[in-house]
């Protein structure tokens, strides 16, 4: 649509009514895998962010052995 055009109210009023009241199936196994698939990744990115924490107190504690030993 013209982003110029203005609508009546009334026909506003009936597209908002129709959209709304428009069902659209749920694909229950779609959305399951989708959110299966951001806990996953969160997951990973966790992780991630554990061992890249390691390997930092790793390259202190060689670097500087005035950590005393400190490890996970």
């Amino acid at each position: 649509m013209n982003s110029n055009i203005t609508l009546s109210d009334n026909l506003e009023r009936e597209l908002i009514s129709q959209a709304i009241s428009e069902e659209r199936p749920v694909n229950l196994v779609k959305m399951f895998k989708a959110v299966i698939a951001s806990i996953a990744t969160a997951v990973s990115s966790f992780v991630e962010m554990f061992k890249d924490t390691e390997k930092a107190i790793d390259q202190a504690d060689r670097k500087d052995h005035s950590t005393g030993g400190f490890s996970w």
